[in-house]
């Protein structure tokens, strides 16, 4: 039976598929949520690199560890990022675009596929001759890990009612 994922409530600062891929290409890094022990989520922020024709996160990790544990048990997860957002004017409150993706992480275990977005995920961070360099010392250490997308949805954010930092500041601080 096929997972329906929810549809977003605030459906009018939903983000296309286009501006969804547009922020996987421009940001660098998200936090990948995985089913952890006792079933309590483990999250962790990663890098990765996004390849559109996929429709595939690519991420880099050790071998061993917490993480490769969870998704040995479980490979379903949630990866969330979004980006470094701006403030309007006097206003203080930040606008920003996230994305949250649902889907299934396979391990890569073929070596040329491995090496191949190892080397794409490098040249996202470093030169062609660091990457080469890194690759060359330190690419047979690394699980290439491939999280394919089975849902996506982005939105548009506004952070809290519209005040100036001026009014924000004279009000009292609100207690609990």
């Amino acid at each position: 039976m096929a997972t329906e994922f929810r549809k977003m409530r605030r459906f009018k600062q939903q983000l296309t598929t286009e501006e969804c891929n547009a922020l996987l290409k421009q940001e660098d890094r998200g936090m990948l949520a995985v089913n952890g022990d006792d079933g309590y989520p483990y999250v962790i922020p990663m890098n990765f690199y996004f390849d559109e024709k996929n429709n595939s996160l690519y991420l880099h990790s050790a071998r061993t560890g917490y993480k490769i544990d969870a998704l040995k048990k479980s490979s379903k997860v949630c990866f969330c990022l979004h980006d470094q957002g701006y403030t309007n004017g006097g206003w203080w409150q930040k606008h920003f675009k996230s994305v949250v993706i649902f889907g299934r992480i396979e391990f890569i275990d073929d070596p040329e596929k491995s090496l191949e977005y190892i080397k794409k995920y490098d040249l996202k961070f470093e030169t062609p001759e660091e990457m080469e360099s890194h690759v060359a010392r330190e690419g047979h250490l690394a699980q290439m890990l491939e999280l394919k997308i089975e849902y996506m949805t982005g939105k548009r954010i506004i952070e809290g009612e519209i005040r100036t930092v001026a009014e924000k500041k004279q009000e009292p601080h609100a207690t609990a």
